[in-house]
């Protein structure tokens, strides 16, 4: 059956009003999205205005303002992780290393190779003597993501990793990772070589250091800086001959006098030194005579300075030396010590032992004493 005339009407006048309903609905829905927005918006901001501040904060030294206005901002953007990040640090600088800790575990749980979290965790752990742990994370920080400047983070990373086994007493580590730096160190990053230089001394690698003040030379050769350095590593080294080609051209770049006293022992020490590749049997047999003289000079003034004193030397040790630097004073002369390699090899040794002893009764004096010091630390316990 048809719809009638009333029926029609009736449907007509139903959708009127189910269209002049949904009106004044879609304009709520309208400004509820709107006002959704510019709420969503506003939060926004101060969540920003909020990181600014606690980033200018933080860059002023004060992290405890920081952390307040970090908080600040995660109020408004909690799911944000660059706030947690630095919110993070402003605590660990401030000296709460558990809370921050604690921000930095959940941040390396999201993503476990992110470099600055690992590297932030790896400080704390160290803080902390959790030696392997710290380890781990720095390692994991050389080899992760960063967001910005990849190269130099890695690169100042593994520099911060070196200085943290030197710390520990780890030296093997720290030249096997200064090895691989120097390896991976662009010829031209001078600063870089300087620094790496640096760690091989504390490490006690003095002639990887030379190399590495050598080759930050190459982009300066007159930077008297590095000349300094590598002048005082060589000598470190004993590798007198180019400590002193090195002190030299310190001192003509830029004088001074611990530079000009140095130079001055290491000169003594070239000077001296009877086991220079080269010598001749008399240069040799000159130089072992000398500094026999020198010794027995040594010996004599020391026994004189110590007097009736027992306690500068308990076990009459100088007594001992006296009575053999007599004995062997008696049997040698220029002749048989250039006829005798073994006899200028033992007065060596004799006189090592000396400059040894009574550096420790008397003090260690400079000048040519000091030298033979020197020479007999370089050479002890080779074939001299």
């Amino acid at each position: 059956m048809s719809d009638g005339p009333s029926n029609i009407a009736l449907r007509y006048i139903q959708r009127r009003v189910l269209i002049l309903s949904l009106i004044p609905l879609g304009v709520l829905f309208a400004i509820t999205v709107t006002l959704a927005r510019t709420y969503h918006e506003r939060e926004a901001g101060l969540a920003r205005e909020w990181f600014q501040r606690g980033n200018d904060d933080f860059s002023a030294g004060k992290p405890a303002v920081a952390s307040a206005d970090f908080r600040n901002a995660l109020s408004y953007d909690p799911e944000n992780r660059e706030i947690q990040l630095r919110l993070a640090e402003a605590l660990l600088d401030g000296g709460h290393a558990a809370e921050a800790k604690a921000y930095f575990q959940n941040l390396w749980e999201e993503n476990p190779g992110a470099g600055e979290v690992n590297l932030n965790l790896a400080r704390i752990s160290a803080q902390t003597a959790n030696v392997n742990e710290a380890v781990r994370h720095y390692r994991e920080a050389i080899y992760g993501s960063w967001e910005s400047e990849p190269v130099r983070q890695r690169t100042n990373t593994r520099l911060e990793l070196c200085e943290f086994f030197l710390q520990n007493g780890r030296l093997n580590e720290a030249r096997e990772e200064l090895a691989a730096m120097a390896s991976d160190a662009p010829q031209g990053q001078a600063m870089l070589h300087e620094q790496i230089g640096r760690l091989f001394l504390k490490a006690g690698d003095p002639a990887k250091a030379v190399q590495e003040f050598e080759a930050a030379l190459q982009t300066n050769p007159r930077q008297s800086q590095w000349l300094e350095d590598a002048g005082k590593a060589a000598y470190e080294g004993a590798d007198y001959e180019k400590a002193e080609t090195y002190l030299s051209k310190a001192e003509r770049e830029n004088p001074s006098a611990e530079i000009g006293e140095l130079l001055s022992t290491v000169r003594a020490v070239l000077r001296d030194d009877p086991y220079l590749p080269g010598l001749s049997d008399e240069e040799q047999a000159r130089r072992t005579w000398n500094a026999f003289q020198q010794a027995f000079e040594r010996l004599r003034s020391c026994v004189a300075t110590s007097g009736a004193s027992s306690n500068l030397d308990p076990t009459g040790e100088l007594d001992i030396l006296t009575k053999s630097a007599k004995q062997l004073k008696g049997r040698m002369n220029m002749r048989s010590l250039v006829a005798q390699p073994e006899l200028r090899n033992d007065t060596m040794r004799f006189i090592f032992r000396i400059e040894k002893v009574t550096s420790h009764v008397c003090r260690i004096p400079p000048g040519s004493d000091q030298a033979l010091l020197l020479i007999g630390k370089k050479y002890e316990g080779g074939n001299q």
